[in-house]
This record gives structure tokens, C-alpha cells and sequence, in this order.
């Protein structure tokens, strides 16, 4: 390109030299006036051209500098101590057991926890409401003067219900949140850094948006909804419809069974997106952890040579985008 720079800085200074030499003819001068507008559009286009290059130079040098960044982690990588990371490994892992057999208590033990506290009500319910006190059997419906009363206090055990399930959600993603808390996110951080930059940024991105989520589900301030209630709600509209005049048994089982129905999808639902997402989130720390391990065997077995080599490739094409960069600024610098 310089090459082409001179050559054209030549001409016009011939051209001037024609056009201020007295002895040469008009029509000389005329023509080499033309060609003077004909070496300015060149020399504009090449303005321009460089102008364009130097624009597209930069993302070369980006390019180039995340290579170098790359390069430049491999040490970094290297003298991450191995017990570190296996002790991160290990802590990791026990987290992973430990929610999952939370999860799988939730869905046993909890679950029936419920489920007994419900029928426990039913049973005490017949037998305050729907047992006759001299005989001691069941009575097969209620009257309309003990109906009022009767659908008043079932609601109030279905409040109640709703907030030993409100109350299991909570507790159980506290038990969660401790369970969380055992790894060391502090020493992931250092981890994380020694990768380049680029890598670096976009996982520090993610691991950042996922604590945030998981923090949202781990604030035991967070206001739950109604989980039963919102579910049997058509359910117990229904059933109180069919008590306009007397409660029949069989209509009250029939309610009981759908609140027994939906007291494990009221209650697993909210804790399994907790667990899912807290599942995920710590096999996204091992698969970090597994690919930091093999670019580190990888990076051992390469011999001081090899990256001595690849550091002069890294030098001797920074030199040559240099070089470009030098002839680009010496058009624009020339012509303006």
C-alpha cells in the first residue's frame, strides 16, 4: 500500500512541477490537470480504504488478544492446587446427595405428614359433627340447623391445612438452603478467574443470574400463595352448593378425599422447582469443574516448548498486524 502512496505522492509532484514550469504548454498543463483529478479520486479511494481497514484492524487485534488470553490462563490453570479442586469436587457432590435425598423425603415422609394431618381432621370432624351421642354411630347427614356451623369449621381446618403446607414449603427449603450452603462459592470464584477472560465473563454471567434465582426461592420472607386453597377452590364451592340444605357424609368424604388428592400437588410442585433448580445449578459447578480438570491434565502434558512456540506464533502475528497497522496510518496521515 505504501508503495502505491508513493507513487501517487510522485505524480502529483510532477504535476505541480508541469503546471508551475512557464515554459510548458497550455494545453500540456490542461492535461495534466485532468490527470490530476483522476490521481485524487485514487488517492480518496485508498483514503477510504484505509479507512475501512483500520476499522476491521481492530477486530483482528481483539481476535488476537483473546488468543494471547488464552495463552496467557494456561499457567493460571496449571498451578490451581489438584486437592482444591477435588475438595471442591467432593463438596459439590455431597450437596448434590444431600438434596436429593431431601427431595426424596419430601416426596415420601412430608407428603404423608400432610396427608395423616388431613385425615386425622376428617376423623375428629365425624366424630364431633356426624356421630350421634347416644349411640356412638354415624349419622348419615347434618340438619340445617348444624349446617352453618359445620361448613364454618371445616374452612377453618382447610386454613389450617393450607398453612402447615405453606409452613413444610418453607421449612423444607430452608433445610435446602443449608444444604446449599456447604459449598464454598468463594473458592469457585478464584477458580473461575484464572480462566480467560472472554470464558471467564460469560460463566461469572451465569453463575451470577443463578444465585440470585436460588436466593429467591431460599428468602423464607418470599410470600407463598395459598397452595391448597387456590386448588380446591372450585372443589369446595361445589361441595358447599350441595350442602344448601344438609351436609350428607358421603358428599363430606367425597371433599375429603379431593383435599387428600391435592395436598401432594400443592406441596411438591413449589419445592421441586427449588430442587430443580438447585439440582442444576450444582451440575453446572461439576461440569466446571470436570472441564478445569482436563485442561489441566492437557495443559501439564504439553512440554515448556510448545508454549514457548505458540507464544512466538502469538508475537510474530501481533508484528505483522502491526506492520498493517503502521502502513494504514501512514495513508491516512499523508492524505487528507
Amino acid at each position: 500500500m505504501n508503495e502505491s502512496l508513493n507513487a501517487f505522492l510522485a505524480i502529483n509532484q510532477a504535476i505541480q512541477f508541469i503546471q508551475n514550469n512557464k515554459d510548458e504548454s497550455s494545453e500540456l498543463k490542461q492535461s495534466v490537470t485532468d490527470l490530476s483529478q483522476s490521481v485524487q479520486s485514487c488517492t480518496e479511494e485508498m483514503r477510504n480504504f484505509a479507512q475501512k481497514l483500520d476499522q476491521l484492524l481492530k477486530n483482528c487485534y481483539q481476535d488476537l488478544d483473546q488468543a494471547e488470553e488464552v495463552w496467557n490462563s494456561k499457567a493460571r490453570i496449571v498451578s490451581i492446587p489438584k486437592d482444591e479442586i477435588w475438595a471442591q469436587i467432593a463438596q459439590i457432590s455431597n450437596v448434590e446427595v444431600r438434596i436429593r435425598n431431601l427431595r426424596k423425603k419430601c416426596q415420601t415422609e412430608v407428603v404423608q405428614e400432610m396427608e395423616q394431618a388431613w385425615s386425622n381432621r376428617v376423623i375428629e370432624l365425624k366424630r364431633q359433627w356426624f356421630t350421634e351421642k347416644n349411640t356412638g354411630k354415624l349419622k348419615s347427614e347434618l340438619g340445617l340447623s348444624d349446617k352453618d356451623g359445620f361448613i364454618k369449621i371445616v374452612e377453618r381446618e382447610l386454613m389450617e391445612q393450607n398453612r402447615k403446607i405453606i409452613l413444610a414449603i418453607k421449612h423444607n427449603i430452608e433445610l435446602l438452603s443449608e444444604d446449599f450452603s456447604i459449598f464454598n462459592i468463594h473458592k469457585l470464584d478464584s477458580h473461575v478467574s484464572c480462566l480467560e477472560s472472554k470464558y471467564k465473563n460469560k460463566l461469572m454471567s451465569k453463575i451470577n443470574d443463578e444465585i440470585v434465582r436460588i436466593n429467591l426461592f431460599f428468602n423464607v420472607k418470599h410470600t407463598f400463595p395459598n397452595p391448597l386453597i387456590d386448588l380446591i377452590k372450585p372443589s369446595w364451592e361445589a361441595f358447599r352448593k350441595d350442602c344448601f340444605l344438609v351436609v350428607k357424609i358421603e358428599k363430606f368424604d367425597d371433599f375429603s378425599n379431593t383435599v387428600l388428592l391435592f395436598t401432594e400437588s400443592s406441596l411438591l410442585p413449589r419445592l421441586n422447582k427449588c430442587f430443580n433448580l438447585a439440582i442444576s445449578i450444582v451440575r453446572f459447578y461439576l461440569t466446571f469443574y470436570d472441564d478445569l480438570l482436563e485442561k489441566q491434565h492437557r495443559y501439564e502434558q504439553e512440554i515448556s516448548q510448545k508454549w514457548q512456540s505458540e507464544k512466538q506464533s502469538l508475537d510474530q502475528l501481533r508484528s505483522q498486524l502491526d506492520k498493517v497497522q503502521t502502513e494504514i496510518n501512514h495513508i491516512l496521515n499523508y492524505i487528507s
